[in-house]
């Protein structure tokens, strides 16, 4: 039986290394090994389906080394719990189940096994580093999951900074809706994000920054708003810059008045028979607004919105049609550069990190044409 048991393990071992493996993350980590935890929180000053609301936190964070590397599919057993800490292990599996069932349709079968087989940089509860490191708080997009960009929140783990993620939930179901209610309220989950990095011995509760992608990097600029602990802000082609009239309405979010950096990462531009279809909100642009801080604005011409999340990169049966597979990993690779220099410009001080960001991205081993940067400088106030 034990020798059946081995056998099997095995040819499943086998059948995830031989499958090709959808996405590769282009990037080498930093001098710290990575360790990650999740904590089971709840914040009581809210209610979710009659509750406390459940912040399921995953913490990537400086380690020592050793220990057992975690497997991507490690990631997604997460799914089962995100909303619901006392789901029992029957009903964890079968909320994975229907998710899997849900992203992966028309996937090949190895493929999917092949990410799930995977094994990541990060160390299963691994021991802490002593010592005190810059904290991101980082916000996923529209009801999306805690390990959306794992790859990218490894990364900078291992760049020395601890990094805190929570699931994007709506107000009393699983599923967030388009509407500033909800924005507020994943804004208000990365303030409670904030308040518990006080209580972490590694983090540094003088440099924060908030990083989120799509829905989340709108949250995240409301959150700056309303809490001056946040230093620094980071938003993957956020809708932030997309919903400048809903925005309008927010009585505390003046643009002109944020004193926080911002890195804005974005799509390419949209076709403009897209936008008669979509009808995007062309009414204003908070990036021009925001006055009183530098916001850099990096586009990336090989990256549609979707391809920001590396948790769609890998399961979800995209279609790549003008720019491969390849190209886009190495887009993603680079944005994943531009996050980190930027933090190590606003949070460490790093003069390096703006250096970096100055450069054309030709200079930062971008194929030529990819990508183009801008600068906005905080305009002097007379």
């Amino acid at each position: 039986m034990h020798r059946l048991v081995a056998l099997f393990l095995l040819i499943l071992f086998s059948s995830w290394a031989s499958a090709q493996q959808v996405f590769p993350f282009h990037n080498t980590p930093g001098a710290y090994a990575v360790g990650f935890r999740t904590v089971q929180q709840s914040d009581p000053s809210r209610s979710y389906k009659g509750k406390p609301r459940p912040i399921q936190t995953a913490i990537w964070y400086p380690a020592q080394r050793g220990g057992q590397p975690m497997r991507y599919d490690d990631y997604l057993q997460l799914l089962g719990w995100d909303d619901d800490f006392a789901r029992t292990p029957a009903e964890r599996d079968k909320v994975l189940a229907d998710w899997l069932k849900l992203v992966t349709e028309s996937k090949p079968a190895t493929d999917v096994a092949a990410e799930r087989g995977a094994l990541r940089w990060a160390l299963r509860d691994a021991q802490a580093l002593p010592g005190k490191f810059p904290v991101v708080i980082y916000s996923p997009s529209i009801s999306s999951n805690v390990f959306e960009n794992a790859e990218m929140m490894e990364f900078l783990a291992s760049h020395g900074y601890l990094v805190i993620a929570s699931p994007a939930l709506g107000l009393e179901t699983r599923t967030q809706k388009d509407d500033l209610a909800h924005a507020e309220a994943q804004a208000a989950d990365i303030r409670f994000l904030v308040a518990y990095a006080q209580t972490l011995p590694q983090a540094d509760t003088s440099r924060i920054a908030a990083a989120g992608f799509s829905w989340g990097g709108m949250a995240n600029v409301l959150a700056a708003a309303q809490d001056n602990r946040i230093k620094a802000l980071v938003s993957l082609d956020g809708t932030v810059r997309y919903r400048h009239a809903m925005l309008a309405q927010v009585p505390y979010l003046k643009p002109e008045r944020l004193r926080t950096p911002l890195l804005f990462v974005s799509q390419r531009p949209q076709p403009f028979e897209r936008g008669l279809k979509h009808k995007p909100d062309v009414s204003g642009s908070i990036l021009q607004k925001m006055t009183g801080a530098d916001v850099y604005l990096v586009t990336m011409y090989a990256m549609e919105h979707v391809y920001f999340g590396s948790s769609y990169l890998r399961l979800d049966p995209l279609v790549f049609e003008e720019y491969s597979r390849e190209e886009v990993a190495q887009s993603y690779a680079l944005a994943a550069r531009y996050v980190l220099n930027f933090l190590n410009g606003a949070l460490k001080g790093e003069r390096a990190g703006f250096d970096y960001l100055m450069k054309k991205p030709q200079q930062l081993g971008a194929a030529p044409h990819t990508s183009y940067s801008q600068f906005f400088p905080t305009k002097e106030v007379e």
